[in-house]
């Protein structure tokens, strides 16, 4: 069978290698190729994959694969941009994994490229075609769906628990066995990695949320670095932060990685009509179209597939995706509005000016010494 989309991974360690297997196996599309600094891990990606072509560098894929449709871009957070610039430039499309960028400028390099070289631009937030945030989307926006309509929103809280080890910052510098050559650590490090929890793991909720009640007029938040195990990263693992809508909404965000043992994460929307609160896939609602109630509601399984199916529909008939370089880009600004404020300890005003610098964070263990077992 001809499949109609030729595409190839960059970075097919971790999330990479996910992508590169959905796509091997797609209806509509022909893994031509993978692309990392590692060659040996390429390789076996490859050999799991159909045996697609292998590369080291993103311009000899570019230059040897002149029939490549899309790219995914699964690489550290520092290299998105430049390599989603240098694929717009070869008139190769692009689903990039989030965060799209580390900062608002390289968010807007990416956009202004795809743009003029009239390629299409998406960005891997893919909790958005969940059941369960659709429904909240619906009641927030005042649309009657399943859960009638929350009316003016009047405050909103997210919680937020990722915990990851020190050893997941460590493990983010290997050495590729085939020319003993280490990309370094990106992870925990403001220059590779752009923040911690803010723009790895709860980037997503931050979507989520400016999404479903955004868009924010202002914000004040606080940041640190409070786990032992994080002592050697650069990067906050704790954030508060409290937010202002442009329709006079309040609300907080609570992000952390530095708890083993947590509550379970959650999103609360209330409004003038009642509220609805998620708790992973069970949501409960309480207004006046309906009583309390709480349901069980099954996630789209895989997560990122209805994610491609809206970016191959996007390529196909030369329309935006559903979370395009701009939708992407309003979770950078949230990111750097709460370092913003962090630095300058300020309320912070949107839009966001960036001026790209980066606060010095309290970290509690930082000058304590450390043993293995604290960083496992």
């Amino acid at each position: 069978m001809v499949k109609q989309w030729k595409a190839a991974v960059i970075g097919p360690g971790g999330r990479g290698g996910g992508w590169a297997k959905r796509l091997h196996v797609h209806d509509e599309c022909e893994l031509i190729a993978v692309c990392d600094i590692n060659k040996s891990r390429a390789e076996h990606v490859a050999r799991a994959n159909g045996n697609c072509n292998v590369y080291t560098k993103a311009s000899e894929l570019f230059k040897k694969e002149g029939l490549l449709d899309f790219v995914v871009i699964a690489t550290p957070h520092y290299l998105h941009a430049p390599q989603t610039v240098l694929a717009a430039e070869n008139d190769v499309h692009v689903l990039c994994e989030k965060p799209m960028a580390i900062n608002l400028q390289q968010a807007d390099q990416m956009i202004i490229a795809a743009r003029k070289n009239c390629v299409t631009l998406g960005i891997g937030f893919q909790h958005r075609f969940e059941v369960v945030h659709d429904y909240m989307y619906d009641a927030a926006r005042g649309k009657e769906g399943e859960l009638g309509s929350l009316g003016r929103i009047t405050d909103f809280t997210l919680w937020a628990r990722h915990y990851r080890s020190g050893m997941y910052y460590m493990a983010s510098s290997p050495v590729d066995p085939s020319t003993g050559v280490s990309p370094g650590q990106w992870r925990g490090r403001w220059a590779t990695e752009g923040a911690g929890i803010l723009i790895n793991q709860a980037v997503h909720d931050i979507d989520m949320f400016q999404w479903i009640v955004g868009p924010f007029k202002s914000l004040s938040a606080h940041a640190s670095t409070i786990a032992r195990e994080h002592a050697l990263i650069e990067v906050e693992d704790t954030v508060t932060a409290c937010f202002t809508t442009k329709d006079g909404a309040l609300g907080t965000m609570n992000f952390s990685t530095s708890n083993k043992k947590a509550p379970q994460n959650r999103i609360i929307v209330q409004g003038e009509n009642g509220y609805v609160e998620s708790r992973g896939q069970f949501i409960t609602a309480d207004t006046r179209y309906k009583d309390e109630e709480d349901w069980e509601v099954p996630f789209m399984a895989p997560k990122r597939h209805n994610l491609l199916e809206n970016f191959i529909d996007a390529m196909a008939n030369e329309k935006d995706p559903m979370v395009c370089g701009e939708e992407g880009r309003k979770s950078v600004e949230v990111i750097r509005a709460i370092l913003k404020s962090v630095q300058e300890e300020r309320t912070v005003y949107f839009p966001v000016k960036d001026t790209i610098t980066y606060p010095t964070l309290h970290n509690l263990n930082r000058d304590k010494p450390l043993s293995v077992d604290d960083i496992l």
